[in-house]
Order: structure tokens, then C-alpha cells, then sequence
């Protein structure tokens, strides 16, 4: 793996209620990471980062039980970091789990060419980036991939484009639907304008913008299903703290452009591994139509809906969403 170094996170602390586990602190990893994308309209060589990658370590288990289960890399979704993989983990003690930050957002830096120059971070460049990754992890047949919302759509290009073995995929709130018709259009315009609006405002307003509390606060009011107030203030403290961890405003827009104009579903028939689409039952970006489309598009899917959740999942039922991975994992 060749870490370069390694730090503790934050101390334990007490587990929200509804989770029902205790929190893990994970092991920073710092893991020089460099590849190349050589596909149609993308050649570049040399390209580099330095991934700030968690460890959380099995607990509970002998060395032997922890050694027959499929360890997990899980990729975050737009605009956030590892943190919000934190009530999963917690959910999964029994299992070794890797969580990155993505280039651009938390620690990782966003992606170099050779020479310094900075380079388009568009899906086949995260996707490129978690195949080497991946490789450098060890990582492979025995073991599992996990995305949650955009990160679902990179999981799902990294393995039709690399073609690397892995034992299956779990897509958390899975990007089922183009976001430009259908019922989701006027708020997918709305937020293409505010997207493209901090691109030709100077800097600081622009930064100003992507972190205003009011916009947070209208994320917070279209996104959050839960009504349990003790869930809504998580929320709401987890994206005032990383919401806006982005690196720069160039990278931003470029994942955003990345999120939003690709779906798990441009990939689908080339996912020849098992797959679980775990969405909640009132997922705001995707629609039942869709859902069904894509499970039925994959040749290996199985679809487990989580009652009472949206988009924020995560978040909002871990522990059901946990529950539900173990029984797929459990069937591979």
C-alpha cells in the first residue's frame, strides 16, 4: 500500500442514537497515487495526486474471522468527503473499510498532469483514479465496491472502463436518471445557474456563494426526509462542516459538470458483477421509472428499497442501509 503517513482521525465519540454503534476512528493514510487515461479523447500520462485515504480496522473479530470477509472501499459522493461514510463504517464493525477523500475535496488535492499543469476532473479521471487506487490498496476479486450518489456513477465507470475483478458492487442512493427532464429539470436548471453564475463572479464572491449558509439551508430544506430533529441537526452540522471542504471553484465545477451529466446507467450493461441498488424510498434525484430501468439493465442487479429515506441515506438510515449490504454481501 505504501503509505507515506499516518495519523488517527478525530477521538471516539458518542454514536448518534438512531445508528445504534459505536463510532470507529479510522487510520489517516497518506497514498501517492500515479496514472494515466489513454481512452478515446483523453491521453495523459503522469497524472498525480497524493489520496488522503481512512482506514477503519475490523474490531470484535479473531484475525481469521476478519480475513474470510470482503474488505470495502467506499467512494463519496459530489461535494463531500470521507466523513460521510462515518455512520456506515460505524454500522459495519465487523469489516476492514477504506474511505478516500476524492481529488478536490477534503485532503486529497485535485489532479495534476507531469508537468503541474491541472487537468479536467471529469468521471473517467476519478474513475482512472480509483483503479489505480485500488490496484496500490490491493484490492480485487475477493473484495467489495461501494459508491454513494455520485460516487455510484464513478464506481460503476471505473469497473466497465478498467475491467478490474471485483466480488461486487453496492451503489448507495445509485444515479438511476438524467436530471435535465422529467420531474427533476426545473431544480436541475436552478442549480446549473447557480453553478454557472459562481464561474464568472470574482473569486471571493463566488467562494462567498458555494458556502453561503442560506444555500445550505435550501439544501437542507429540499434534501432532508427524516423528521427526527435529533437526524435534521446532523445533518445540517455534517454539511456546515464539509459542504464546502472543495479545493477550488474550477474543480467544483468541473465534478459538478462530471455529476450531473453521466448515471450509473450510461454503464450498466458493461457491470458484470454482482450489483445492489440500494436507493431510499424517496430519493429526490431519481425516479421509479429510472430505478427499475437501470435494475433491469444490469445483468447481475438485485434492488433493496430503504423505507423512509431520500437522497441523504447515509445519513438519514445507516444502519437499515448497512443491514441491507450485509445481506448482499452475504449472498456473494
Amino acid at each position: 500500500m505504501n503509505p507515506q503517513q499516518s495519523s488517527t482521525t478525530t477521538p471516539p465519540q458518542p454514536p448518534p442514537a438512531w445508528v445504534g454503534y459505536p463510532h470507529r476512528a479510522g487510520e489517516r493514510i497518506s497514498i501517492p497515487v500515479t496514472f494515466s487515461l489513454l481512452g478515446p479523447g483523453s491521453r495523459w500520462t503522469g497524472l498525480h495526486t497524493e489520496v488522503a485515504l481512512w482506514r477503519y480496522a475490523p474490531t470484535g473479530d479473531s484475525a481469521d474471522e476478519s480475513a474470510r470477509r470482503p474488505r470495502l472501499l467506499m467512494i463519496h459522493g459530489f461535494r463531500g468527503d470521507h466523513h460521510g461514510m462515518q455512520l456506515i463504517v460505524d454500522a459495519l464493525p465487523d469489516f476492514e473499510v477504506l474511505v478516500p477523500d476524492l481529488p478536490g475535496f477534503g485532503q486529497t488535492p485535485p489532479v495534476r498532469g507531469a508537468s503541474g499543469r491541472r487537468v479536467e476532473h471529469s468521471v473517467d479521471l476519478y474513475a482512472g483514479l480509483v483503479a489505480r487506487l485500488s490496484q496500490q490498496l490491493d484490492l480485487g476479486a475477493d473484495d467489495v465496491l461501494m459508491g454513494h450518489s455520485f460516487g455510484t456513477t464513478i464506481a460503476s465507470a471505473h469497473i466497465a472502463k478498467h475491467q478490474r475483478q471485483w466480488a461486487g458492487l453496492v451503489l448507495s442512493a445509485p444515479i438511476s436518471d438524467g436530471v435535465f427532464s422529467g420531474p427533476m429539470l426545473a431544480g436541475a436548471s436552478a442549480v446549473e445557474l447557480y453553478y454557472r453564475l459562481t464561474r464568472v463572479l470574482p473569486e471571493r464572491c463566488a467562494n462567498a456563494l458555494l458556502r453561503s449558509a442560506a444555500i445550505l439551508g435550501l439544501t437542507n430544506l429540499t434534501m432532508i426526509v427524516e423528521a427526527d430533529p435529533a437526524v435534521q441537526s446532523y445533518v445540517r452540522d455534517q454539511h456546515r462542516q464539509f459542504f464546502g471542504s472543495y479545493a477550488d471553484r474550477q474543480t467544483l465545477w468541473e465534478a459538478y459538470w462530471a455529476s450531473s451529466r453521466h448515471t450509473v446507467a450510461d454503464y450498466a450493461q458493461d457491470l458484470h458483477l454482482p450489483v445492489a441498488l440500494l436507493p431510499g424510498t424517496q430519493d429526490q434525484l431519481s425516479t421509479r421509472t429510472g430505478r427499475r430501468r437501470l435494475r433491469a439493465a444490469l445483468p447481475q442487479g438485485h434492488m433493496e428499497m430503504i423505507r423512509g429515506a431520500g437522497h441523504l441515506l447515509h445519513y438519514e438510515k445507516p444502519a437499515q442501509l448497512a443491514r441491507a449490504m450485509r445481506r448482499f454481501l452475504r449472498a456473494l
